[in-house]
């Protein structure tokens, strides 16, 4: 089965793409912010990471650095 990482601090969204690809037959992995998305990625990584660009803290392109590194 395929393994979703989705990085979104907005809680309604992550329930509403958990649910899409849950239908589909994809196990989803959730973080809410991106240090915790980063060490879910680095840890474990999933076969596809979904992430939110715009989120406080650190924005999705600065976690996309810092999980590529």
């Amino acid at each position: 089965m395929p393994r979703i990482l989705y990085i979104e601090d907005e809680p309604n969204n992550r329930m509403l793409v958990r649910r899409i690809l849950m239908v589909e037959g994809i196990e989803v992995e959730e973080a809410d912010n991106a240090v915790t998305g980063i060490e879910m990625a680095v840890s474990n990584p999933p076969d596809l990471i979904l992430m939110d660009v715009s989120m406080p803290g650190m924005d999705g392109l600065t976690a996309t650095g810092k999980i590529r590194e």
